[in-house]
């Protein structure tokens, strides 16, 4: 009996640690814009259907509709229309160099990170590592489509 609750605490200890791993090391920071993904949207680009394509928004580059008010979380939010044909939003900032000056770069459907080589997919709405050093995937934040074509991306 003795043995069993010795190996039940290790365990708990254990996927505890796991559990940690998977919380990003990047500080929470707000997020909440809005995009116009219609036809003659400023960010239609993003439309239905146009698979693929993604777009970074931060202060330096905001949402045309968020353009004073937006929040795009620690290094910026990237937007993915992936190959299900979702919008999915994710932190701008790679997991392994955690510098808010270090943004991922956009590369088909992955992110890259230029510091440490780290690649991230984004076309199928992961944010999962597709190579290291990093070891922690992209830090998704939600995204509420409307029929009309405006977007809510928030955390």
């Amino acid at each position: 009996m003795k043995k069993y609750v010795v190996f039940l605490v290790v365990s708990l200890l254990v996927s505890c640690n796991k559990s940690e791993e998977l919380n990003s090391n990047i500080p929470n920071s707000p997020v909440s814009f809005s995009i116009d993904v219609s036809i003659g949207g400023a960010d239609s680009e993003l439309r239905y259907e146009n698979v693929g394509y993604s777009k970074l928004f931060n202060t330096t580059h905001p949402a045309a509709m968020s353009a004073g008010h937006g929040r795009y979380g620690y290094s910026g939010v990237v937007v993915t229309r992936a190959m299900d044909n979702k919008l999915y939003a994710f932190e701008a900032c790679c997991p392994y160099e955690c510098k808010k000056e270090i943004s991922l770069n956009v590369d088909g459907y992955f992110l890259k990170c230029g510091k440490c080589g780290s690649s991230f997919e984004v076309g199928n709405g992961s944010g999962r590592v597709n190579k290291g050093p990093a070891s922690q995937p992209l830090k998704i934040y939600n995204v509420y489509e409307s029929p009309s074509g405006v977007c809510n991306v928030v955390n």
